[in-house]
């Protein structure tokens, strides 16, 4: 059983549920956060293996969230991008951020799963 602890931070409430409900059949433990604000609250009561980030959100959208985490003083773990608009090429900018994987939007689970573990294993 896997005991990495999964922040998903989307707001698209039914895409998160289905990302949780598959993540958690491969045994995670998955939060959910509704936008990048949410999210920073969750960082902070809390510490996570990897968060999985949507980039445009309202409230505090991904980027966003990027910077003010990366100027904060919480736990950084690493961060794997969904985005329907996001190109799958990491640049240095990402990596400096701690974005060790981007996904392209729709998100198939099979695939999703396996840039999760590869994630998770590149952290490590």
């Amino acid at each position: 059983m896997n005991q990495s602890r999964i922040l998903i931070i989307d707001d698209d409430d039914l895409l998160s549920e289905m990302l949780k409900l598959t993540l958690e059949l491969e045994g995670y433990e998955v939060h959910i956060a509704p936008h990048g604000l949410a999210g920073l609250e969750q960082l902070r009561a809390s510490r996570f293996d990897l968060i999985i980030l949507d980039l445009v959100m309202p409230t505090m959208d991904g980027v966003k969230f990027l910077r003010v985490l990366n100027d904060s003083d919480l736990h950084r773990p690493p961060i794997m991008i969904i985005s329907a608009s996001a190109d799958n090429a990491l640049d240095d900018a990402h990596r400096a951020l701690g974005v060790v994987g981007i996904s392209r939007k729709p998100l198939e689970p099979s695939k999703l799963v396996a840039n999760v573990k590869a994630s998770l294993a590149r952290a490590a």
